[in-house]
């Protein structure tokens, strides 16, 4: 009798932090996750045209960034906000998610949901000229989606496809190395690389993207 009632107040403490269970692999469903976001994130009025599209707010940046193997930046200095994108999409049965601090080219994540799994990846992208390879001698290119390890994806929840959502998450990860130019260069040069890997926690919201009809 005694397990009997350990095991249904294990079940009540279990249900009582206000998680789900979900059946996507790689993926917690956390309601409370909005009252944490809420402490990282600020509206700014000069990103509030922005909204028509996607979401455009000030938000805390926690990041580690080696390049060749060396630690060259370490942020946690939540009272300074940097300009952060958000908006999630559908396509198909297919729900990605996307948030970069940056208001055109940016540094970030990207959450593709599909097939019951949840699989998170290092996002970057550049706004003026191809800036990042996956390997040395790839060509390099405007965006790219490294695997990470370490990860974690917390949302609020999973937005209906036929609906205009704001969803709140949180996401961790480390990324796998990938190669960086910077700085401007000549066509036909060859610019100098930088092997990279950045180490990242994002609190973050999300609309539906919005397109032009």
């Amino acid at each position: 009798m005694k397990y009997l009632t350990l095991i249904f107040v294990l079940i009540l403490c279990s249900c009582s932090n206000g998680q789900k269970k979900t059946d996507i692999e790689g993926l917690t469903i956390d309601p409370k996750i909005k009252s944490q976001v809420e402490k990282h994130i600020v509206q700014q009025l000069e990103f509030e045209g922005a909204g028509d599209f996607m979401q455009v707010y000030g938000n805390s940046l926690n990041m580690e960034s080696y390049e060749n193997d060396s630690l060259i930046v370490s942020s946690t200095d939540f009272s300074k906000k940097l300009p952060f994108r958000s908006f999630y999409f559908w396509n198909k049965d297919t729900l990605g998610i996307n948030g970069a601090f940056g208001i055109f080219g940016g540094t970030g994540f990207y959450i593709r949901i599909a097939a019951k799994k949840a699989e998170l990846f290092h996002m970057l992208s550049s706004d003026d000229f191809p800036t990042y390879a996956y390997k040395k001698n790839d060509s390099l290119i405007m965006r790219l989606e490294v695997p990470c390890s370490d990860t974690k994806i917390v949302l609020s929840e999973i937005p209906d496809s036929t609906k205009n959502q704001i969803i709140y998450g949180l996401v961790e990860f480390k990324s796998s190395d990938f190669y960086s130019a910077s700085g401007a260069f000549l066509e036909g040069e060859e610019p100098k690389r930088k092997k990279t890997r950045n180490n990242m926690k994002i609190y973050f919201k999300s609309g539906l993207l919005k397109m032009n009809e």
